[in-house]
């Protein structure tokens, strides 16, 4: 994944910069390199790629890597070993193997057992689609549904997939917006604010480089490059990143349906009804979304709080969309959304209304800061946990804003220089990924030191090189054999029950479910498993131990069937007491570990000391030898 993020990003700019290379590999992770040598690697394809160790690099000092000395290097390879990069002979999709160009361009339907999908080319059709079947999915990136599906198992009978409606995919600029079609895809979205934020006024561009700001953050680049705003919208997270910069703004969308044709509907007060709902009708479309031009006495700042920077959900994010009186720091008017903090991303209209008339400045924050933490109370049984942090997070994220919009105001002349305390105005700061600098040197060997001989060389790792060729061979590269079945476990749901029926009747009945597995199908002896004593049941046995011990197994046809089929499984259970989960528990019920403690032994040692013909004795204290 990692070697392929890279050349995905080679083919698309053949000199990229540092930032690319840093988006570029937001989505991939991982768990065993720390990302040094990844990115060490990969920086030489970079404008800016020199030296880690800047002007005290070597070669700038005419010396070799090492410091002069002959016995160290920095490459680990030859380049004469490897073929020359040639631009003209990179793979593409073999044109004999396209029949036609016109499945591409027709309506198409694909149907299974359980699943219709549906690619309409026409809004008519779109809209018709939706008021047959008001509950169908529509599918752009497949990245919110796609995990409901495989991971929650959610079964959705219709899905469609509009990529090829022309007004889903539109772009068009008026004289106070910009309108995206619901479809385009976050990266296009981004790319286009960026173009239009070097060209505009900075003073128009507000809400769109608060878009960008916000969409740096936004998954990684291979979930933005797929994934759709107009889906984020109807998803209704409540961590999504992007709904509260848009509830803040107040955003204009346009919807459509085959009834009551088009209208408009503002994202606000009252859009979202409850938890991934809001007030879009479901025989409904949304069309596209209309981000408009801020003035220069309006101001849209957002800032995310996650576990880690990039590449994660939020635990709460904000947005603040302000309006001043011409030419002084009064609020006349204000947006402050929140994310992570109810069920749907809120307002705080009470605090707002607060704000209203008052200067922006330290005491209107001390103000703000208690109205939030009674609007947005957060219960202490909210899902997710962290309640105190997450209150927190409400008041810390509003004082960013303030310091962000306050210094703009400075620097404007609006508000004196010396409004924020200077060692306040970092606060308003966005993290920077610092510039890499690093450096890594390797010991010469001698040109005739065999082969086989190890010692000061920089060893490869076994297969690191199949695997970054992609000719390794895992599990599913492996060619399915004729007559090959899959197997799916039957999982525990108890940590401590007895299984009082196992029923696996109903997912034998589907086609292509071929046996059930349990302990009834093992002798006992057979069904015992363990390194050294067999204490533990290949399939529980009357009685579960913990969560996810395996209870029985189904062989199918196909992994997907398999799991399904294991799903259909019926287990019941009657729990068992007590239940012991603390110590004191355990020392009140006598919960012991049996035959404690044990011990090792082998002949008898102090008869063995007392037929000794001499026996050694030294005694040592600490520190002495």
């Amino acid at each position: 994944g990692i070697v392929m993020s890279m050349y995905a990003l080679l083919r698309n700019a053949a000199k990229p910069s540092m930032r690319d290379l840093e988006v570029a590999f937001q989505g991939n992770l991982c768990r065993c390199t720390g990302y040094r040598p990844i990115l060490e690697g990969y920086k030489t394809f970079t404008k800016e790629f020199a030296c880690g160790m800047g002007d005290k690099c070597c070669k700038v000092k005419g010396k070799e890597c090492g410091g002069g000395a002959n016995n160290t290097d920095d490459k680990l390879f030859k380049r004469s070993e490897f073929q020359p990069f040639d631009p003209s002979q990179e793979p593409i999709f073999p044109p004999e193997l396209q029949l036609t160009a016109a499945y591409d361009e027709e309506s198409l339907v694909f149907r299974s057992d359980r699943v219709t999908w549906y690619r309409p080319t026409r809004l008519e059709e779109l809209l018709q689609l939706k008021a047959d079947h008001p509950q169908a999915k529509l599918i752009v990136g497949n990245t919110e549904v796609g995990v409901e599906v495989k991971f929650k198992h959610f079964l959705y009978p219709v899905l469609i997939n509009p990529v090829k409606v022309p007004e889903l995919l539109e772009v068009c600029e008026t004289e106070d917006s910009i309108y995206f079609g619901a479809a385009v895809s976050l990266m296009d979205i981004d790319a286009y604010l960026r173009k239009r934020i070097e060209e505009m006024p900075e003073t128009q561009t507000r809400l769109f480089q608060c878009t960008v700001d916000m969409l740096h953050y936004f998954a990684g680049k291979q979930i933005r490059n797929v994934a759709c705003l107009g889906g984020n919208i109807m998803t209704g997270s409540p961590i999504s990143d992007m709904n509260p910069v848009l509830t803040a703004a107040g955003v204009r969308l346009e919807v459509a349906s085959r009834a009551g044709g088009r209208r408009s509907v503002h994202m606000g007060t009252g859009f979202f009804t409850g938890y991934r709902r809001n007030i879009i009708e479901a025989h409904e479309t949304l069309l596209g979304i209309h981000f408009q031009k801020t003035t220069p006495d309006q101001h849209v700042v957002a800032f995310k709080q996650a576990r880690r920077r990039d590449d994660d959900i939020a635990i709460v994010n904000s947005a603040v969309n302000v309006n001043f009186k011409p030419g002084t720091n009064v609020v006349k008017s204000i947006a402050i959304a929140f994310g992570g903090m109810a069920p749907t991303t809120v307002l705080a209209p009470n605090t707002s209304k607060l704000m209203v008339g008052q200067p922006w400045n330290h005491a209107l924050v001390e103000r703000v800061a208690e109205s939030l933490c009674q609007e947005l109370p957060l219960d202490a049984s909210a899902p997710g946990g962290m309640i105190a942090y997450r209150r927190a997070l409400v008041v810390s994220l509003f004082f960013k804003s303030y310091l962000a919009i306050s210094r703009k105001l400075c620097d404007a002349g609006i508000m004196p220089p010396d409004a924020v305390p200077q060692k306040d105005l970092s606060g308003a700061d966005k993290f920077h990924t610092p510039t890499m600098r690093s450096s890594q040197l390797f010991e010469r060997v001698a040109s005739n030191q065999p082969n086989h001989d190890p010692i000061g060389k920089p060893k490869v790792h076994a297969s690191a090189l199949k695997q970054a060729t992609g000719e390794a061979i895992y599990t599913d590269d492996i060619p399915r054999m004729d007559g090959e079945l899959y197997l799916a476990f039957v999982l525990s749901t108890k940590a401590h029950a007895k299984i009082t029926k196992l029923d696996a009747s109903e997912a034998l009945a589907l086609e292509g479910v071929e046996a059930f597995f349990s302990a009834q199908d093992l002798t006992e002896h057979q069904n015992e498993v363990g390194p050294v004593f067999h204490d533990e049941h290949v399939f529980a046995n009357g009685e579960v131990h913990c969560y996810g011990q395996i209870i029985g197994a189904i062989a199918a046809a196909n992994q997907t069937l398999a799991q399904r089929a294991a799903r259909l499984v019926r287990v019941e259970y009657s729990e068992l007491q007590p239940v012991i989960v603390t110590i004191e528990q355990a020392i009140e019920h006598k919960s012991y570990f049996p035959d404690y403690p044990r011990f090792l032994t082998k002949g008898d040692v102090e008869k063995a000391f007392a037929e000794a013909d001499h026996v050694y004795e030294s005694s040592c204290r600490m520190g002495g030898q």
